[in-house]
């Protein structure tokens, strides 16, 4: 495997076994490489500390005068000995360092270095179905849940919402919170999604742990990381819902 590749790796946490015994032994005993992996470093607690607009002028010169320039030099120094490393860097490393952050952009770069919760809410999101209330041709009922149920199939969640509001206290039921809440989510509404998921664990009769697994969602939304640990330790310990998806989570948290 080519070192740059193996330093994205590295910084993406996806090592293999066998990439990672590679990783340290060129480590070890490669200069050049461990130098790639300090200015890489740097570069990484640079963009973390928030100066990412200072380091984006820099790297825009270093790129402009990449041609004029065949080799620059540049101190770091070695974390675990405390010794000046002097490493001769070719170009290219400025290269690989400016295409990353002007290519790539913050956003992007700011997955390829810590939690990226945007994209963890968005692989695990999915709408739940409506598996409560049977919609059939030729069904001549015409109740306000029906037509809730039918505006939820059809992905008219606002329509859902008002109809189920509509309904007589008397004649609700016990997963119209749940509904309401996934209606709310599906229109990116999170606040009002959030107290429906609550009013359903407060109740704790039925969609107890879908509602679990939603405000662990809502919370990665959120980026509230002890929210969403909290609602996943949860579900893995006490529920059987979607419990590896969480356990996975769990993982990429910690």
């Amino acid at each position: 495997m080519e070192n740059q590749d193996l330093l994205y790796h590295y910084f993406s946490n996806s090592l293999t076994a066998a990439q990672e015994k590679e990783f340290q032994d060129l480590l070890e005993n490669d200069t050049e490489f461990k130098a790639q992996f300090l200015f890489e470093q740097n570069l990484k607690e640079v963009i973390k500390s928030n100066e990412i607009d200072t380091l984006k002028a820099k790297l825009q010169g270093f790129e402009k005068d990449l041609s004029a320039t065949k080799t620059t030099r540049i101190e770091f120094f070695d974390s675990e000995t405390s010794k000046p490393i002097k490493p001769t860097f070719n170009s290219k490393y400025f290269a690989i360092a400016a295409s990353i952050v002007l290519l790539m952009g913050w956003f992007g770069y700011n997955s390829f270095l810590g939690t990226d919760y945007s994209n963890m809410y968005n692989e695990n999101f999915s709408a739940y179905p409506n598996t409560v209330y049977s919609i059939t041709r030729g069904d001549t009922e015409n109740t306000l849940e029906r037509e809730a149920f039918v505006a939820y199939e059809s992905k008219d969640y606002q329509k859902t919402i008002e109809k189920l509001d509509a309904i007589p206290v008397e004649a609700t039921k016990e997963y119209f919170n749940f509904y309401k809440a996934q209606s709310y989510l599906n229109m990116d509404d999170t606040v009002n999604a959030e107290t429906f998921f609550t009013l359903v664990l407060q109740d704790n009769r039925s969609f107890v742990a879908e509602s679990t697994w939603y405000l662990a969602l809502i919370a990665l939304k959120g980026e509230n990381k002890a929210e969403a640990k909290k609602h996943l330790e949860n579900l893995v310990a006490n529920f059987d819902y979607n419990k590896e998806k969480a356990k996975v989570l769990l993982k990429e948290l910690e």
